[in-house]
């Protein structure tokens, strides 16, 4: 057991590590997507680039994943939240239901901003056959709608990848939740007047509540690890689709409004909003007041 306990301790460190290397602040991914967004549209308006696989809407990257990226980005965050504010909330269900409403305000900005995307298109825009006055039947009958086509994908993937980076930075301090809890194991009922106040708080918790998240912390730490590497696969893909967008798709403006939209959506939520008020950041729970953290991911 003590073995056990040792190896999953290594690799606990292991993990938070790499989360710490992978990690990049999601402000900086920010200036890093308009810096990167903006060259690559103005090639595209300027230079007619040569078809690529990319180019086609058909692309398997673009039909399976693209389409339902925030189904895909909702499904396996929901399952990383909820394993790992399970642990470091102790085992609180309502503080769990906390952590994941965050995936409900998502999912209402994702709601909200395509179908005013989709608004904006049909009032703005005309049916290449002047029979048609409504997109819907004019795409249907073959015809083209032309509009102010605000780009979903730029608003989606760059949300999707910000959400998934920001809900993965309680990894880069996750070994020292195992050190927390092991401490408190060990050592309840033990005044500790030199340690931390704060800790003193998390000594204070049922001791069933401790015991229990200890042992979830040994059992789900592998498949929380799968986890962050499947979050990890999808940022990277999301953040190749937006770049492949901003090569093929769109006019600039399209794109800088949607990336727009995308940007400011994290910044009010996570950037501001979760900083104050409910439901709070990702992390946040009685384990995490007692840790030094360094700056927060957000």
């Amino acid at each position: 057991m003590a073995a056990t306990r040792k190896n999953d301790r290594l690799f606990s460190s292991m993990l938070s590590s790499l989360a710490n290397v992978l990690l990049v602040d999601p402000h900086k991914r920010i200036v890093v997507y308009w810096f990167v967004l903006i060259p690559l549209s103005i090639v595209h308006d300027l230079i007619p680039l040569p078809e690529s696989y990319f180019s086609n809407k058909g692309n398997v990257l673009n039909q399976h994943f693209v389409k339902l990226s925030w189904a895909w980005t909702l499904l396996v965050t929901t399952l990383f939240i909820a394993l790992t504010s399970y642990v470091y909330t102790l085992t609180n269900t309502s503080a769990v239901l906390k952590h994941l409403s965050r995936l409900l305000v998502g999912t209402a900005i994702w709601f909200v901003f395509t179908s005013i995307f989709d608004t904006v298109l049909h009032y703005t825009g005309s049916c290449t056959d002047p029979e048609y006055t409504d997109k819907r039947t004019c795409v249907k009958a073959g015809f083209t709608w032309d509009g102010f086509d605000i780009s979903g994908h730029a608003f989606l993937l760059s949300f999707c990848a910000l959400l998934i980076t920001s809900e993965l930075s309680v990894l880069k301090t996750w070994d020292r939740i195992q050190e927390t809890l092991e401490e408190n194991n060990e050592e309840r009922g033990v005044s500790k007047k030199k340690k931390d106040k704060r800790r003193n708080e998390v000594l204070n918790e049922n001791k069933d509540d401790r015991e229990t998240s200890l042992e979830l912390y040994y059992r789900l730490l592998p498949v929380i690890s799968l986890l962050f590497g499947v979050l990890s696969a999808l940022t990277i893909l999301w953040e190749f689709m937006l770049m492949t967008t901003a090569i093929y798709f769109h006019t600039i403006s399209h794109k800088l409004v949607g990336l727009a939209c995308g940007t400011l959506s994290w910044y009010f939520t996570y950037g501001r909003w979760y900083k104050n008020v409910f439901p709070g950041l990702p992390g946040d729970g009685p384990l995490h007041k007692g840790l030094k953290r360094g700056r927060h991911i957000l």
